[in-house]
Parts: structure tokens; sequence; C-alpha cells
């Protein structure tokens, strides 16, 4: 069996037809069946069933199909590393990051590991909500994200980073430090899906502007024109525009960060996760 069948059938499945994973795969819609049904001869047992309107998994395809999602993962993670090392021995380590992440801690986490790495190499990809499945897909080796969004994979905590209100700057007495969830609930609240507010915040406001992007200076653009409050992390309150304000919140919520790995990492992405724990040796607050 092949990685190319199993990509094969995957991409089948996304698709919906053998016609449009044709299209996809760049060759014929009988090279795509033939595939299919060399698969299903190699496993002795259906995987797709036909029909007019397209395929879909049968009973035991769908037992089958997680298996064959972490086997395409694997055979994949396989030949990538097999490259790497025939051409010198140093793989290229693929990091999914938040963009607050690789703005702020990860250029001096790149630049510490190199002067005892010389020969590394890094690949950076900057994500969200989409974290855990580049690492799933086999897009990424390892994943710099919160507790939130790597529940249910291979995470380990690295660092406490709290969550700040971002006010106009007019909105409240100049010498005021502090605003307790409570009252910061009362004015509208601008906030994203990617970033996880309703998660961290134990009150939301009734008033809110969602905004389906997780670029956080469209967020503190709305916030300076006056639209409404918003919370952010530490990491993400980098070069905030002159006409806004930021105040601690009480109680303080916050995030942890940390690194997640796949189930059978790579040398390269377990030594990298391996020196980022030791960097950051993480004390429960």
């Amino acid at each position: 069996m092949d990685d190319r069948k199993i990509h094969a059938l995957l991409t089948t499945l996304r698709t919906g037809s053998f016609s449009k994973a044709a299209v996809e795969l760049n060759c014929t819609q009988s090279a795509v069946t033939q595939m299919m049904n060399a698969l299903e001869s190699e496993l002795e047992c259906k995987i797709l069933a036909r029909s007019h309107t397209g395929v879909r998994l049968t009973p035991v395809g769908e037992e089958l199909y997680p298996l064959l999602v972490e086997a395409e993962a694997a055979l994949s993670r396989l030949a990538s590393e097999a490259r790497n090392l025939s051409g010198g021995g140093h793989s290229v380590i693929r990091i999914g990051s938040f963009a607050s992440i690789s703005s702020t801690c990860l250029p001096q986490i790149l630049r510490t590991y190199r002067q005892e790495n010389p020969k590394a190499a890094f690949d950076i990809r900057i994500g969200t909500d989409i974290l855990p499945q580049w690492l799933a897909e086999n897009k990424i080796d390892l994943a710099l994200g919160d507790a939130y969004r790597c529940q249910g994979l291979r995470w380990y905590p690295l660092m406490d980073d709290p969550y700040y209100a971002v006010v106009p700057a007019d909105l409240l007495p100049p010498d005021q430090r502090v605003i307790s969830q409570e009252d910061f609930a009362r004015y509208p609240l601008i906030m994203a899906p990617m970033n996880a507010l309703g998660y961290h915040l134990d009150i939301l406001s009734n008033q809110q502007l969602t905004v389906s992007s997780d670029d956080d200076s469209s967020i503190l653009a709305m916030v300076a024109q006056g639209l409404g409050v918003t919370a952010m992390p530490w990491l993400s309150l980098r070069n905030l525009p002159e006409n806004l304000r930021v105040l601690e919140l009480d109680p303080v919520p916050r995030r942890v960060l940390g690194v997640a790995l796949p189930k059978t990492p790579t040398k390269a992405a377990a030594s990298f996760a391996a020196f980022l724990r030791k960097q950051y040796p993480y004390q429960k607050k």
C-alpha cells in the first residue's frame, strides 16, 4: 500500500466524487477509480459506496477512516524525514504558530535554538483555529498555541498570557488602571470567534460586535473608533494606536500557551519541543 492511494481516497471523500478528485490530483477519473479499487483489494473490504450522487464511506470505511488519515500523515512524515536526512542529516522544523507568538517570543526562541543547533532550519505558518487540523494533516510538525485550541492533542504548557481590557482613551477616568469584568461587560464588546473571549472571560457583554477575522489590528481599529471595547492577551498588545488604553481586568483571565506535537513526532520536532520546555518551565498560577 502506498501513500498515493490513501491520498487519492481522502481527496475523493473531501471533494465528493472521482471526477473532482481527478481534477485536483491532476490525473484521469479512471486512474482515481483504479487506485480506489486497488486499495479496497489490498484491504480486502469495501471502503466507498458509489452512487449517481457521488461517493461516501461504507460502515467499514467509517471505522477505518481515522486510521487512514493517521496513515497518510505518518507516511508523509516518513518521506519528509527521509528526504531531509538524505540531504545532510538535518530536518526542517515546520512550525504552526499564533501570530502573537510568532511576532514576539518566537524570533528570540529560534535564534537561541540555532545557537545550539547551527544547521537547524524552520518553516513558519501562522494560524489560529486551523492549527490542530494542520497537525493532523502533517502540514506542520508542531503547533504553538493555547490550551483551548490544542485540547485533545499531545500538548505541553509553557507560559501564562494574561488578558487585558482595551478601551478608547477617553472612555474612563485617566487615573483608572483596573476594571472589573462586571463593569467591563457593560460596554459593547468587539470580539472574533478566533480570540475565544467566550472561553476566557467570566462575564460577556450582551452587546457584541463579532468580527470574522483573527487580525488583531482590525479589532483594535474598531475600538479606536469608539465602536466598543475588547480584551486581548498581553502578547497581542504591541504597537497600539495612540487613542487606546490598556487596563487590568479583575479577576485576571489568562490563556495558557504551549507546544503541541503529533502522536509520532519527528526527531527534530521532539528536540525543539524539549528545548521549549526547558526554556519555559511552566508553573501553574
